[in-house]
């Protein structure tokens, strides 16, 4: 092939800048076959940009499908990190010793004993152990049940006794919920867990292993015939209650009097009051604990329902006797001051509370309680350690008839069974508010029920 005389003068053999116009006027010859070009080839882009859309969805659905797994795994790979093994009893001499000498100071009312075997112990609670070691005698035959803790060195502790009272004859049984860690010296101290929310679910979920139920129902029904049988003891313990609570609310409204008159000075240089328990108040709170929702501010008053962790209420009164006044689905009712804190912002579609009282949530306050059966037992009011006040023996009040038929509203945690036998498969676990329906009490000890929509059984000892 030869060049031309203008390729020749190239350094490099390119063609030049005439043939761009050579090309430009072959493409202006066919518009047509260039129109079809272009349109093909935008189809081409629009088909590919498409396809690569739908392929980044279906990969972020995926990544987010395995980030929804792996986050259910590892609730259930916490869960699953809880031990189920058996209770040892007595089996640690020091955790023993540890809770003889704190029930001994509970008992004398020594407080300084009281506070160095904790970590942490509120105003409320040391007034109520020392008011109410005016009425006790002594705490005995302390049997300690042990499970293991959440940390190393840490043990979940059910501590079983007999409280002895003045002028009555007859001791009365119960059992509180703590947990026990070991200092750096190897001595071991109660840990408060009101602020310790991973340890609070961790004993919950203890709690509710049948073999920690069985002993709170073994402690329950020894509980209630004594105070069947006794009405003395019935009367005597109703009424220490009712005396705890007017004793503790008079002691901090006193309290919380003579700080406020101490700072008028501060309130006339401008700075704000502190603020007086029992005046009413508009802002909302939460509950930081599982809690029992009462019609009045009493331990032995009807239970509306159960408020769960972080549930949230219209406060209307904070009182001086340690209860809160909060609006509940439309009424006035009340829960313990110290199961609440406060909301600084109401967020949106806030919850109003209304807990079913039959979440199988895991409840150690409700069984905790449920077997402070003198509501003495509670030798440190046991709130710290999350248990919450609930009905029937753990408010110092004996339980309920149980009627033949009909629906009845459980007083305690009880072990409902597949059928009437301690060794039968358990259909579930019922706790204090769970309402079941009586079908048969049976002569052998047995009461056949409709519980969520299934028959079962439950000790009839248990009900009453």
């Amino acid at each position: 092939m030869k060049l031309s005389e203008e390729q020749k003068k190239m350094p490099d053999g390119s063609k030049p800048e005439g043939a761009l116009n050579e090309f430009i006027e072959l493409l202006k010859k066919n518009k047509k076959s260039l129109a079809v070009i272009i349109v093909t080839a935008v189809v081409l882009l629009g088909i590919g940009i498409l396809l690569g859309s739908l392929i980044g969805k279906k990969s972020g659905d995926k990544d987010a499908t395995q980030e929804q797994s792996q986050a259910a795994d590892a609730q259930t790979q916490s869960t699953e990190a809880i031990p189920n093994v058996p209770m040892e009893v007595n089996a640690y001499p020091e955790i023993n010793s540890l809770m003889k000498k704190y029930y001994n100071a509970a008992a004398e009312g020594d407080m300084e004993t009281v506070k160095s075997l904790k970590d942490y112990s509120d105003q409320a609670e040391l007034l109520r152990i020392q008011e109410k070691s005016k009425y006790l005698e002594s705490y005995d035959d302390i049997n300690c049940y042990t499970k293991p803790g959440p940390i190393e060195d840490s043990y979940v502790v059910y501590v079983t006794y007999y409280a002895k009272f003045h002028d009555i004859d007859q001791k009365v049984t119960g059992l509180n919920t703590y947990i026990v860690c070991r200092k750096a010296d190897d001595s071991y101290y109660i840990h408060d867990c009101s602020e310790d929310e991973s340890m609070k679910e961790y004993r919950t979920n203890v709690t509710k292993q049948d073999d920690v139920v069985d002993l709170f129902n073994k402690v329950q029904v020894e509980y209630n015939e004594a105070v069947t049988e006794n009405e003395e003891l019935a009367a005597f313990l109703t009424d220490l209650s009712e005396k705890l609570k007017t004793a503790v609310g008079d002691a901090l409204a006193e309290a919380e009097a003579e700080t406020v008159s101490g700072t008028e000075t501060t309130e006339e240089e401008g700075q704000e009051p502190a603020d007086n328990a029992g005046e009413a108040a508009s802002s909302r709170v939460k509950a930081t604990d599982v809690v029992n929702i009462r019609k009045s501010d009493s331990e032995t008053a009807d239970s509306l329902g159960k408020a769960q962790v972080g549930d949230e209420f219209a406060l209307l009164e904070n009182r001086a006797n340690g209860w809160s006044k909060i609006d509940y689905n439309g009424q006035e009712a009340f829960i313990k001051s110290e199961f609440l804190e406060a909301v600084s912002e109401e967020p949106e579609n806030a919850d109003d509370g209304n807990a079913e009282a039959g979440n199988e949530a895991a409840n150690a306050d409700n069984t905790d309680n449920t077997a402070n059966t003198d509501n003495t037992a509670n030798t440190d009011n046991t709130t710290h350690n999350g248990q919450a006040d609930t009905p029937g023996a753990g408010d110092g009040a004996p339980s309920a008839n149980v009627p033949n038929s009909g629906t009845y509203r459980l007083t305690t945690t009880v072990n409902v069974r597949k059928s009437a036998s301690e060794t039968a498969d358990r259909l579930g676990v019922g706790y204090s508010g769970d309402e079941v329906e009586i079908l048969m009490k049976q002569a052998d000890g047995w009461t056949k029920v409709k519980f969520k929509g299934e028959t079962g059984y439950i000790k009839t000892d248990v009900l009453k």
